[in-house]
């Protein structure tokens, strides 16, 4: 069970193994235990996904690029995800949009993903408020800066993803 992930990969329906077949030669990837959700390490993310863009990956649907992986409970989910969240607060300009996107694979009746982005976005939201002295510009269609949470059973990711970098690279796909 792979540890530090730095992507997390969604291949087309039913072709997972066609995927990770693909992904061999460029990194250390592995099944999710989620139909068609691939996690992996690649030695450059920004290579990665430039070969992503260039359709190198037949079998690839979306990435979601991870600067934070770590393991998680549904006990701890909540406060693990506020106190790591912190680490982005110096990534936001007074008056940048911010998103926050969870998607969760698993805990499913143990987790909400609707109830653990209302709390741990509306921590961030009021970190934010409290460092700028002003309410943030939330936006979740197009924001500037975007986190996004990857639940995977246990495993957690962080993404996060500005709007140069969706801009730019179209497999990147936030649900």
């Amino acid at each position: 069970m792979m540890e530090n992930w730095n992507v997390l990969v969604v291949a087309e329906r039913n072709m997972e193994d066609a995927l990770l077949e693909e992904l061999s030669e460029d990194g250390d990837f592995e099944p999710s235990g989620f139909r068609d959700v691939l996690i992996g390490n690649v030695n450059d993310i920004v290579e990665f996904l430039e070969d992503a863009e260039s359709k190198k990956y037949a079998h690839l649907s979306r990435v979601i690029p991870i600067d934070d992986a770590f393991f998680v409970s549904p006990e701890n989910l909540i406060e693990t995800l506020k106190r790591r969240i912190e680490r982005y607060i110096d990534e936001f300009e007074p008056g940048d949009t911010f998103g926050f996107r969870v998607e969760r694979r698993g805990m499913k009746d143990k987790v909400s993903s609707q109830a653990v982005e209302r709390e741990v976005g509306g921590y961030f939201y009021d970190l934010l408020e409290k460092i700028h002295g002003r309410k943030p510009k939330v936006n979740l269609k197009n924001p500037d800066k975007l986190i996004a949470i990857e639940i995977v059973g246990n495993r957690c990711g962080f993404g996060f993803i500005t709007k140069e970098m969706r801009n730019k690279y179209r497999v990147i796909k936030i649900k």
